[in-house]
Formats: C-alpha cells, structure tokens, sequence
C-alpha cells in the first residue's frame, strides 16, 4: 500500500482515459464536420436538381424537333398558317395533319382538322411557338415557359400543289 500511496505523492501513478473537455472537444469539432458537409451535400444537391431539369427540358425539346421534322419529311408537302400553325399534307391516306399549340400552352398535333378533338400532346409548357418559312427551308422557334429559346431549320423537299390547299 505505501507503493501507491507513494505513486500518488510522486505524481508517477497516471489515470488512464479521456476528461470530459476532451470529450465535449471531440463531439464539437465532429459536429462542426458534419454540418460543413451537410451544407455542401444541399449545395450540390440543389445543382444537381437544376442540371436534371435543364437536361430533361433539352431532351424534350430535341424530341420535339425530331418529331415534327418527322412529320415533314413525310409529308406531301407542308404549308404556314398564322406564323404559329404547321400545316401537313399527308402522302398516305390524304388529309392534313396540323401542329400548333393549344390553350394549356402544349404543341400538338391534330389530326384531320385543326381543332379536331384526336390530338397528340408534342411538348409540354411552352411559352412561344413560331414557325417562318422562306422557300424551301422551315425556321421553328420554341421558347419554354423558363425563358429559354430554341431554334431549329428543316429542308423542305417538295413545295405545295396550288389545286390541294386547304
């Protein structure tokens, strides 16, 4: 017993473990870390999110271009109306076939008649729909309901026969 009695009075004898300062230190800096992170996690997060829309909006868009340069490409010929109607002549079948937008701000197609009641949806939320043709070529514009704007030129192979207009 005078050994440790002994150890005490020297200071030799060292308690093992941590103090509760170092304790409260260690759960301080480890919540300051993950906070930091955390903010960096919403930060990305929030980049993240808009590239996504951007990215689908384009892919949209494209699909929207695709689409109707399809219809052109199969058509008998194709003709403007209002600067803001396509209208299409359709090689099979006959009849006319009309891309435009409605009053929800989607451009559709329309199949037979202009406001015939068979329409497929195009694209979705659209601010602005103009389409300018200047001899063979069709310029098409699209703004979105964000502000971006799209352009697109398509090659017009045949011009409209004068006896089948609408």
């Amino acid at each position: 017993m005078n050994s440790i009695r002994e150890n005490i009075k020297n200071k030799i004898y060292v308690k093992k473990g941590f103090t509760l300062i170092e304790l409260m230190l260690v759960v301080s800096i480890i919540g300051m870390i993950t906070s930091v992170q955390a903010v960096v996690m919403c930060r990305y997060m929030k980049i993240y999110r808009q590239e996504i829309n951007s990215s689908r909006e384009s892919f949209y868009i494209n699909e929207a271009f695709s689409f109707i340069q399809y219809q052109i490409n199969d058509a008998k010929y194709v003709k403007i109306k209002n600067n803001n109607v396509i209208v299409i002549r359709r090689k099979k079948g006959g009849g006319f076939n009309y891309i435009r937008t409605d009053r929800d701000s989607d451009i559709i197609v329309s199949y037979y008649s202009e406001h015939y009641s068979t329409t497929n949806n195009i694209l979705k939320n659209v601010k602005n729909f103009k389409v300018e043709k200047d001899r063979k070529v069709l310029y098409v514009s699209i703004e979105t309901k964000k502000g971006n704007v799209y352009k697109r030129c398509f090659p017009l192979e045949r011009e409209e026969d004068q006896k089948g207009s609408s």
